[in-house]
């Protein structure tokens, strides 16, 4: 598996569920995301990412569960970088 760094655009809601002006509303952006993960799945329409992954290197106790599993729309998706897991350790 590949590890990538997603960064994209996240929706926002500013107001804290109350009132706000049209000019305040018209200033609101979205938030822009970075998130690191294992590449599970990537198609034309949405990227799925895993934060954690079975590292068990005893085959017979492997598993294929993931945590922190995270599917993000393409249309948000600013730019992927896969990164190189040599230069972490």
């Amino acid at each position: 598996m590949k590890l990538v760094k997603v960064t994209w655009n996240d929706s926002a809601e500013t107001s804290d569920s109350g009132w706000v002006s049209l000019d305040s509303a018209k200033k609101d952006r979205p938030c822009k995301i970075a998130s690191v993960g294992w590449l599970i799945n990537e198609t034309n329409e949405f990227i799925t990412i895993a934060g954690d992954t079975d590292a068990n290197e005893i085959e017979n106790e492997k598993d294929d569960l993931l945590g922190r599993v995270e599917c993000i729309p393409k249309g948000c998706v600013i730019k992927i970088e896969v990164l190189r897991v040599d230069l972490m350790l």
